[in-house]
């Protein structure tokens, strides 16, 4: 760690959060000359690499957790490929429920792919998919997920993507970001069936005990999906984090 993130860790003191005007005077002393452009700069920088997290609207927590990394996924990254080759300006996301099961207690057996799409695009997506051999259901209920989805191999959920939810797009394909991920599981209940109860309270807090979690990305994406007040409420009562501010 280098003196200037050491620092960071300093001013919080005995205070679990810092402001951003906080953070414009810690680094105006480091360096008097700085402008506004470069320090909002500076706080991206750290925001990316899981340094400080974002609790609030100009209030931020530091953290000495690392950003989520995907793991690699060859047939995920085909899909974005083949997709994005086709629909090069459309927007959307591609993941696995297998990567959940790191921050799980039991490995479910079976695991599926989510393919999520702009939902004027869904059924033209669904049909794309289908006509190329995949495996692929749209947007099924739980009892068409326990029934097939499940039992299939590299099988597909066509999904509609929530406007402006929070992606990675550095990567070969489009990934959601861990936020999102678990804000799905939470949320996606039908789909996410074998992760309700004590699992999906071992999914939040492995997820926050392993990585940084940027709340206010979190709160923000269940906003979108009409669940701020649930997924507030399931961290508050299910989440032991030293970092997390709830409004």
């Amino acid at each position: 760690m280098n003196q200037r993130t050491g620092n960071i860790f300093d001013i919080l003191k005995d205070k679990t959060t810092v402001t951003r005007r906080e953070l414009e005077s810690f680094f105006r002393s480091l360096d008097p000359g700085a402008t506004d452009e470069s320090i909002r700069k500076r706080i991206s920088r750290y925001k990316q690499s899981g340094i400080l997290v974002s609790v609030k609207k100009g209030v931020y927590a530091v953290s000495n957790r690392p950003v989520y990394k995907h793991p690699d996924d060859s047939f995920a990254n085909k899909l974005g490929k083949l997709f994005s080759q086709q629909f090069a300006e459309i927007d959307y996301c591609v993941w696995s429920s297998a990567w959940l099961y790191s921050f799980t207690v039991h490995q479910p057996a079976q695991y599926f792919y989510l393919f999520e799409i702009e939902r004027d695009m869904l059924e033209s997506s669904f049909n794309f998919l289908k006509d190329r051999g995949t495996n692929v259901w749209l947007d099924p209920d739980e009892d068409a997920m326990q029934l097939y989805v499940t039992d299939k191999r590299n099988a597909v959920v066509v999904k509609p993507l929530v406007k402006r939810a929070p992606l990675v797009k550095n990567r070969p394909a489009i990934y959601p970001s861990l936020e999102k991920m678990i804000a799905d599981a939470y949320i996606d209940d039908h789909l996410f069936y074998f992760l309700q109860g004590n699992e999906l309270q071992n999914v939040y807090q492995f997820a926050f005990d392993k990585y940084s979690i940027n709340f206010t990305k979190l709160i923000n994406y269940a906003r979108r999906r009409g669940r701020e007040d649930d997924i507030i409420d399931f961290v508050k009562k299910n989440v032991t984090a030293d970092y997390v501010y709830v409004c």
